[in-house]
């Protein structure tokens, strides 16, 4: 599933004694040399009269200049943690208790700060009137921090205020530092710089997802409820010769005249060899989070650039970034529809797609839902938070995605050409997801640290929304499915959903876990408010949400468990204390056990069905959880309480003897429910279609006559393999009399237990497996036919003995007749075309592969299957790729 969830630390412990409200941050980049120079001024808003220090975050800087309403600073210190990374004596791994006590300041959470301020005694603090306009405008006239038209994109997008503007008492007053960073170690990742790295040289910024990222690069409160706008001047050079050729001055004390005044030569003259004359004057751009709002070029030494962005929605330090490359420009907003366009106005979003050059083709075909989604989301949920959205493509990215305010910066990796159809699924929820994060995860963030199930349970819902429309229900249901199962494996021991966001940063299982069990949670309760008569179900509450964090309703963009909770009941029309008690405070999930028997004199379906709880397992220490046990251990990470009983509504599909499925909704309240469900069809169960009859029947010599046959016609998926002929072919056999003699006294066809998805539990039935085959067969939904297993009862029918590898002759007989020349079994060359057909042709050799003899071991006659396909595969007129890249 998703990554990238925030690691958050106690809501706001920085601010205590101030607020930020708006920051200005000017970087000049030497790429080669990977060091900048910066200024920074940040606008400070007073929480009491009697501030005397402030105290902000700030590493491997070297501090120059700091001034408070332009009274220089002198008695400030600062304590930069990169200086006591190494002891002064040879130690080793005994003695890393050393080490981790020079640097305990930062590994808490939040950690401590390192640049602390003493203000000057002359800086004197005012008390504002509430009542004039400096109150109502914190920092004067905003236009001066560069706003433009596009402001207005969604709304006047300042009056979204902070929680400290809308608490304004005090005169505000700036703070501004000169820094520099003679090596830039943390913060950002150069590609292409060196002699032997053929790649297009770029730069961006890694992820600020914890403390101590962003404040590598600048001074700030490196907090993710320290919100604030910005204005960003990012200075490099105009092209990438320039940036060879540019003499590596001094950049802490130089203005061009270089260390000791001698400029120093290039710094890898080997790379600028590997470079064309082309390549050389390609121009460098800046990707960053805001609105562009004016290009300086600068001509004193050497060619060089300044972009300036402005960002007047409030953001945190963290949920900022940029990039420095050669980068190309596709306009994604062109694969929008014109009925959208049309239908959308204004709110249309802008799209924008930046990568290296030659890989414009790839971001088209990759990014081609984008449009789709940002409209959809809009019309769905409300208007896109900020102006515009930018995805840009780099190389050497990890995570995949990062999520900052306007822009996803992404790892080249996610790019596939047209030809290449295995990662489209995959690809495409990784990019959307990172799209609906801009709406809950960077516009709306979590209260707290145990809120952060609220923001990632929505923002992959909104994912799997829109992908139901792109995909189809049948895809949507089938993944819902396999990820509930996997969430009732996993939940086994574990804290709850709540709990789990007090330590998501621990290790990466618990984001994968919550990004698992979260947006399941959120679906089931839509599918109890579509019960209930809600017809938008959870949509229209997330929509309240977006709604109120847009006009300010919700303080500085963050969202409570108790706030969603209380949103959910009043837009739902329900109570949910029950609800959210079981599945987002509580832990585990529900298991069942169901009997059932038809009772003739009643005319109902008697059914009992046992819930029961799982308990945490005894188990060894494994390689793949031993560092996770081992942090959760040191961490006091324990299991939620056991849920005794889970309650709620459960439907019911009882298909009867007419083929009719018939629903039921009950209710759940105890651990041992016992229901009688009334049947409706007067038939018995059919155990022979006509078209079996028929056969049967001209077999015998005779003619086979439907009239007045009284048989419902049942059409069955597979029911193609009818003539003697076929029979034999595939080894076919019919059911034996005492099989036949037990359906026919049955009167339903097949159940399904929770046919509607409203939980997330695991289901044991106690079916013949006579009914299992007509679900298989019978059943449109896909989940029904997943949970008949089809291929899975192939695969345990593949085994020597009684069977005699009949499941393996199967699966060979399918794989021949659909993808091998007539009577042979050398495969015809691929088509990839049909997609459908692609995955079964994909699918058959690895349930083969999963076939074993009585020992444990892969047949031959397998591995032979195997070693013949791939000797023979032909893709030379295939027009998809098979590859997975």
């Amino acid at each position: 599933m998703m990554t990238s969830v925030p690691e958050l630390q106690n809501a706001q412990p920085l601010l205590s004694n101030f607020s930020v409200l708006h920051q200005k941050v000017e970087l000049d980049i030497d790429l080669p040399a990977r060091r900048l120079k910066g200024r920074t001024e940040i606008l400070i808003s007073p929480h009491s009269k009697d501030l005397k220090v402030v105290r902000l975050n700030c590493r491997q800087c070297d501090i120059t200049r700091i001034t408070a309403n332009n009274k220089q600073c002198s008695n400030f210190v600062y304590d930069n943690p990169y200086s006591k990374t190494t002891l002064r004596w040879d130690a080793g791994v005994h003695q890393h208790h050393l080490l981790r006590r020079k640097i305990e300041g930062q590994l808490k959470s939040p950690p401590d700060e390192e640049l602390v301020i003493n203000l000057p005694k002359s800086l004197k603090i005012e008390e504002l009137d509430p009542f004039s306009i400096a109150a109502s405008t914190p920092f004067g006239a905003r236009s001066s921090v560069g706003l433009n038209s596009k402001e207005d994109h969604l709304g006047e997008a300042s009056s979204a205020r902070t929680a400290v503007e809308q608490d304004l008492r005090y005169k505000p007053f700036s703070i501004v530092i000169d820094f520099a960073i003679s090596h830039i170690r943390d913060g950002m990742q150069f590609v292409g710089w060196e002699p032997e790295d053929l790649r297009y040289p770029h730069a961006y910024t890694r992820s600020f997802s914890a403390p101590g990222g962003v404040c590598c690069l600048f001074p700030c409160v490196d907090s993710l409820a320290a919100r604030c706008t910005w204005e960003l001047s990012i200075k490099c050079s105009k092209t990438i010769g320039d940036a060879l050729s540019l003499p590596q001055s001094d950049v802490v004390n130089g203005t061009g005249g270089g260390i000791n005044g001698v400029l120093k030569a290039i710094v890898n003259p080997a790379l600028e060899s590997n470079m064309s004359a082309e390549d050389k004057a390609l121009e460098f751009a800046v990707i960053c989070t805001g609105d562009l709002t004016d290009e300086v070029d600068d001509h004193t030494v050497t060619a060089s650039k300044t972009f300036i962005f402005s960002c007047t929605s409030p953001l945190s330090a963290q949920q900022l970034g940029f990039a420095i490359g050669p980068f190309e420009h596709v306009d994604l907003a062109e694969f929008r529809e014109s009925a959208e366009d049309d239908k959308l106005g204004q709110n249309a979003a802008p799209l924008h797609g930046f990568c290296l050059p030659g890989r414009t083709e790839g971001v088209r075909n990759t990014c081609l839902p984008m449009a789709k989604a940002i409209d959809f989301f809009t019309l769905e949920y409300g208007s896109y938070p900020f102006s515009n959205y930018k995805l840009c493509f780099v190389d050497d990215m990890s995570p995949e995605i990062i999520h900052t305010g306007f822009l996803s910066i992404c790892s080249n990796e996610l790019l596939f050409p047209a030809e290449i159809i295995e990662p489209l699924e995959r690809t495409s929820r990784r990019l959307i997801h990172a799209l609906a994060s801009q709406w809950m995860g960077v516009s709306v963030i979590p209260k707290e640290p145990t809120d952060t199930w609220v923001v990632v349970g929505i923002a992959s819902f909104m994912t799997d929304a829109f992908l139901r429309k792109l995909f189809g229900k049948n895809d949507y249901g089938f993944r819902q499915k396999q990820a509930m199962d996997r969430v009732v494996d996993l939940d086994v021991g574990r804290p709850s959903i709540y709990d789990t966001g007090a330590v998501v940063g621990l290790d990466p299982f618990e984001a994968e876990f919550l990004e698992l069990k979260a947006p399941l949670v959120l679906s089931i309760l839509d599918r109890r408010f579509t019960k209930t008569g809600s017809a938008s179900g959870l949509s229209r509450t997330i929509s309240r949400v977006f709604m109120n964090a847009t006009v300010g309703d919700l303080a500085n963009g963050a969202i409570s468990t108790a706030y969603f909770s209380k949103t959910c009941e009043k837009l739902g029309h329900a109570k949910l204390e029950s609800f959210f008690a079981q599945w987002v405070y509580g832990a585990g999930c529900p298991r069942f056990r169901v009997a059932q028997k038809f009772n003739k004199k009643k005319n109902v379906v008697e059914m009992l069905i046992t819930q029961i709880q799982a308990e945490p397992p005894e188990r060894d220490l494994e390689k793949d959880t031993f560092m996770r046990d081992v942090k959760e251990e040191l961490h006091n990470v324990y299991a939620g309480p056991l849920q005794p009983v889970f309650t709620g509504p459960m439907t019911i599909c009882i298909h009867e003897a007419d083929g009719s499925p018939y629903e039921h909704l009950i209710e759940i309240k105890e651990a041992v429910t016992k229901v009688d469900i009334n049947y409706n069809t007067k038939y018995k169960r059919l155990k022979r279609s006509k078209r079996q009859k028929e056969r049967i029947v001209t077999a015998g010599g005779a003619d086979y006559n439907p009239d007045g046959n009284d048989d419902v016609l049942l059409y069955c998926l597979g029911d193609v393999l009818q003539s003697e002929e076929e029979i034999q072919q595939w080894r076919l056999a019919d059911w034996s009399k005492e099989v036949e003699d037990q359906m026919s006294q049955e009167s339903y066809e097949w159940i399904r237990m929770d046919s509607n998805f409203e939980w997330i539990c695991k289901i044991q039935m106690t079916m013949a497996g006579y009914m299992y085959l007509s679900q298989l067969q019978q059943d449109k939904d896909v989940v029904a036919q997943y949970e008949a297993s089809a291929a899975a009862a192939l695969v345990k029918h593949a085994r020597e003995g009684d069977m005699d590898w009949l499941g393996l002759f199967h699966l060979e007989k399918a794989f021949q007749h659909f993808f091998c020349y007539n009577d042979s079994p050398m495969p015809r060359p691929n088509d990839f075309s049909d997609r459908a057909a692609y995955f079964i042709q994909r699918e058959i050799p690895k349930a083969i592969a999963k076939v074993r003899d009585a020992h444990g071991r892969s047949p031959i006659r397998a591995r032979m299957f195997l070693l013949d396909k791939l000797k023979f595969n032909d893709n030379s007129d295939n027009e998809a790729s098979p590859n997975s890249r």
